[in-house]
């Protein structure tokens, strides 16, 4: 039982850092084979899942705060800023009749001037229009989402929802928390509940598949 414990611990631990590796379908396995108690398997999976989040949580308010990653933000950033759209250049209107270069405002009026071509869209000017409108508003959501989580009576929520139901993501919730004044212990406290309700309800799937066929 020990060996288990400690197997569904470090799993939940690679999984808090590798969302490609789920420890939902080792959780039903395991409660298949080994018979624990849902609970315990819950709590068990909930603990190593919060650890590595506040864990990656400490790392990214690190990586934040560094000045050399300021300083290379400050840098780049201007390669995804949205460049003013240009003024549209005047129309010349050539009128019917009136002479070349002549006209009652003096010389030129009425004269044909051609317009300047716009200049031809490549593959790569499309790309980089297409990536900057992307970051602008990926960056206008996390902004928003930032201002929001700021609030503690609005993070606490949110945090438990992500943790329990996976809505928003956890890892997107972790990286905007990262920016946030949340503090780390209220955030584990809040994804250990959260983890816990869900990896104890997975965790009894085998046991009620078993009572319902």
């Amino acid at each position: 039982m020990i060996e288990a414990g400690v197997a569904t611990f470090l799993m939940a631990l690679v999984s808090a850092f590798i969302p490609a590796v789920p420890v939902e379908p080792y959780l039903i396995g395991a409660a298949a084979v080994t018979g624990q108690h849902a609970l315990l398997l819950g709590v068990t999976a909930g603990a190593g899942q919060t650890i590595g989040k506040a864990l990656m949580l400490l790392g990214l308010r690190g990586t934040l705060r560094s000045a050399k990653l300021r300083r290379w933000l400050q840098r780049h950033s201007a390669r995804f800023t949205l460049a003013p759209a240009p003024a549209p250049e005047p129309v010349v209107v050539t009128m019917a009749g009136a002479p070349r270069g002549t006209g009652p405002n003096g010389p030129g009026f009425g004269a044909a001037e051609a317009a300047a071509a716009p200049p031809r869209a490549t593959v790569r000017t499309i790309l980089r229009r297409a990536i900057t409108a992307v970051v602008a508003v990926t960056r206008r959501w996390s902004n928003l989402l930032i201002a929001l989580l700021d609030r503690p009576f609005v993070a606490v929520p949110v945090v438990l929802l992500s943790a329990a139901v996976g809505l928003p993501p956890l890892l997107l919730v972790v990286f905007c928390i990262s920016s946030t004044r949340m503090s780390v212990s209220l955030f584990a406290g809040t994804c250990f509940v959260g983890r816990t309700a869900r990896f104890a309800a997975v965790s009894m799937l085998p046991e009620l598949a078993h009572v319902l066929g």
